[in-house]
């Protein structure tokens, strides 16, 4: 079998592959280069540059991990890029300048295992396509991409907030004056209104992001690994949810929130619920503190017993290794008889083979000696009965 070559495209490729005679390029509208088992395109580069009218284009079964290159197919309507190794969805950002481009095929890439999802992305960003992977991009299918994305950017929003929140509230425990003075907490933890606002507004989804899932919601600050990565804010899980209800609720895109009283006062509260909710805790991490010894002196109290089991069964293995061994020696040295016991009956019937031939010939010979003597006595019986009958044959002709 012919080992697989990987090719550069280029014009003169391309001329050949097809059979164009002539070298008006611009004129082509539809091209079809397809990989094979011997020969794949690896590499766009500017092959496509001057096929500037090209409409249809089918590049299925080859390998090409970028698609750079057509960014210059302006009238392109129609790309088949099905079974190729197009790794992820920041190359296909290129295809969102084809603004003609109607029908895609992006089956059997490695981006479907990594972006499972990767659909609404690509029909939110290309306005202009109606098929996608064979099937039908409807209207209800690209609303629900746009609500999608509408979801996504105030979510977007709170997680940049909630997470300068949850850094700087997490300096609280380390202040000791903060329960003392209100209006220090408010000086110390209230947030401008370019804080507040300092999360810029998302666009929507681009493939750069798709893989990630970048949707936050309030259950994401439960996630085992945000509490890896900082134990202490999970303390703030519903302080935070209410100040995100208090942000809805006052929070109307104007910088005015420094100067609201109502949305100060509610956010020293939570604050203060925060600091109150940190101090309940300590009873129940001492607790724990002392759980986790009685664990690690029981776990140490059981290393010690299996330590022990381990040496007596290391022990116990050891006579059964001795045991097997002298089974072994045993049933070599039986072996060995064997085979000398075997060895001395060969050579003992050999030697007594002639004189075992002379007994039997000898009882040969007596059975037939038995024999002949039987016969003998037959043939006598055999006369003896022939007489009278004889006698009696002859007064029978002489009566005649």
């Amino acid at each position: 079998m012919a080992p697989l070559t990987l090719v550069a495209l280029t014009e003169e490729w391309i001329m050949n592959k097809v059979g164009l005679n002539h070298q008006r390029l611009g004129d082509v509208r539809s091209l079809s280069l397809p990989g094979t088992y011997k020969q794949k395109i690896g590499y766009l580069g500017n092959g496509l540059a001057n096929f500037e009218r090209l409409k249809s284009l089918n590049l299925s079964h080859n390998s090409l991990v970028s698609l750079e290159g057509l960014q210059h197919l302006k009238h392109l309507q129609i790309l088949n890029l099905y079974y190729n190794c197009i790794p992820s969805l920041e190359e296909v950002k290129v295809l969102f300048e084809l603004s003609f481009l109607r029908e895609l095929d992006l089956r059997l890439n490695p981006l479907g295992k990594i972006y499972p999802h990767y659909r609404p992305f690509v029909v939110l960003a290309m306005a202009s396509l109606r098929k996608l992977d064979g099937c039908p991009v409807k209207d209800a299918e690209r609303k629900a991409a746009k609500k999608r994305c509408s979801r996504l950017r105030s979510r977007d929003d709170r997680q940049a907030l909630v997470e300068r929140l949850s850094m700087k509230l997490s300096l609280l425990s380390d202040e000791d004056d903060v329960g003392s003075n209100p209006v220090d907490i408010r000086r110390s933890h209230s947030y401008s209104n370019e804080e507040l606002q300092s999360a810029p507004d998302h666009q929507c989804p681009s493939p750069s992001h798709s893989g990630s899932s970048p949707f936050f919601n309030r259950s994401w600050l439960t996630k085992p690994g945000l509490q890896a990565e900082n134990k202490q804010q999970d303390s703030y899980r519903k302080p935070l949810e209410e100040l995100l209800d208090v942000m809805d609720k006052h929070w109307v895109g104007k910088r005015t929130l420094q100067l609201n009283t109502n949305f100060l006062t509610q956010i020293v509260q939570i604050l203060s619920m925060m600091e109150n909710h940190i101090s309940s805790k300590d009873a129940e991490v001492k607790t724990l503190k002392e759980e986790v010894g009685a664990l690690c002196f029981f776990a140490a109290a059981q290393e010690r017993e299996h330590k022990a089991d381990v040496t007596e069964f290391t022990a116990r293995l050891g006579e059964l290794n001795t045991q097997l061994r002298v089974a072994l020696e045993k049933n070599a040295a039986l072996q060995k008889e064997l085979i000398t016991s075997e060895r001395l009956y060969r050579q003992c019937m050999a030697d007594h083979l002639p004189a075992l031939q002379d007994i039997g010939a000898q009882r040969r010979v007596e059975e037939l000696r038995k024999e002949v003597a039987e016969l003998r006595r037959k043939v006598k019986e055999a006369q003896e009965r022939q007489g009278p009958t004889s006698v009696l044959t002859g007064s029978a002709q002489e009566c005649d």
